[in-house]
């Protein structure tokens, strides 16, 4: 165990010397990937499909993790906190996930206020078990929260300069490579039976699951709580304004995102943590909702860092 993982061990004895007689159990929190992620996403018209006939793989897909919280509206002094940084291979993570931290002798009742970040990583940053020291580094130097790989592919698909069905060229795969910097915290967590936070078993382990998902940049809205909503990908082949088969952040700025998400086809960008101008700013937004918990549970209250 590093230095950086003793602390809330530590920060735990402190702030709880009230509870010592009492009941308590431990906890362990893993970074767990949504499916979408190592499995892709497939066309089709199914609740997790993608409704317009692409097939998504992933090749990498790197994220920032931190700043682990919890505490008790009963006992707002009692805080389990680890305010360390973690790079993440999602695509490389061991079975049942990676643990990001562990807490001991944690009083046995809910923890209603659960919150973690997905910062922009700083020289602080870990690589976790299964990450190359070589992408720890490369998140590290530019400071980013999210780096992913993949493509897109439907045999008979196009590509229309944003969305303009007069100028469509052949497009059966495009690829994206897109890093982002776009720290966010996420806060008020709840697991998918809409109960916040978790429960210390008396003398046994609460096991933790910050999930991140790896769909939200297909989704038709910007999700603050179940998520209601179709997946598209058309959008992507649409802003490879040179055709060369990529689609890059240059190519987002400069396409405006009302002539790539469209009220027609189902779109509602409201809602959003920063005005959605450019495809871009789709993109930022939607990788601003990436974190989520126990699985489908939200964390809906989300900040800028």
């Amino acid at each position: 165990m590093t230095t950086a993982r003793l602390i809330p061990v530590v920060a735990l004895l402190l702030t709880s010397a009230c509870t010592a007689t009492g009941s308590t159990g431990s906890v362990q929190v893993f970074i767990e990937a949504e499916d979408t992620i190592p499995e892709g996403l497939d066309p089709g018209d199914g609740e997790e499909n993608v409704v317009d006939g692409w097939t998504v793989r992933y090749s990498k897909f790197l994220v920032t993790v931190g700043d682990f919280k919890a505490s008790r509206s009963s006992a707002s002094s009692e805080v389990l906190a680890d305010p360390g940084q973690t790079v993440v291979d999602l695509l490389q993570l061991p079975p049942g996930g990676f643990v990001l931290t562990e807490f001991d002798d944690v009083a046995a009742e809910r923890w209603d206020r659960v919150g973690y970040s997905l910062p922009n990583a700083d020289d602080s940053a870990e690589a976790a078990d299964g990450t190359d020291a070589a992408d720890r580094d490369f998140m590290v130097q530019a400071g980013l929260s999210l780096h992913v790989e993949g493509e897109i592919s439907k045999p008979d698909g196009q590509s229309c300069l944003l969305g303009d069905p007069a100028a469509c060229s052949k497009a059966p795969v495009v690829r994206f490579s897109w890093s982002l910097a776009a720290g966010t915290s996420f806060a008020d967590c709840a697991g998918p039976d809409g109960i916040a936070g978790f429960a210390v078993p008396s003398g046994g382990t609460a096991q933790i699951k910050p999930t991140i998902h790896g769909d939200h940049w297909f989704f038709t809205n910007i999700t603050q709580g179940a998520e209601i909503t179709e997946r598209r990908a058309q959008w992507i082949a649409d802003a490879d304004a040179d055709l060369d088969g990529e689609t890059t952040l240059d190519e987002l700025r400069a396409a405006p995102a009302a002539k790539l998400f469209p009220a027609e086809l189902g779109y509602n960008l409201s809602g959003a943590l920063i005005p959605v101008v450019t495809a871009y700013d789709y993109l930022e937004a939607q990788v601003r909702t990436l974190g989520d918990f126990q699985g489908e549970g939200e964390c809906p209250t989300r900040e800028l860092l």
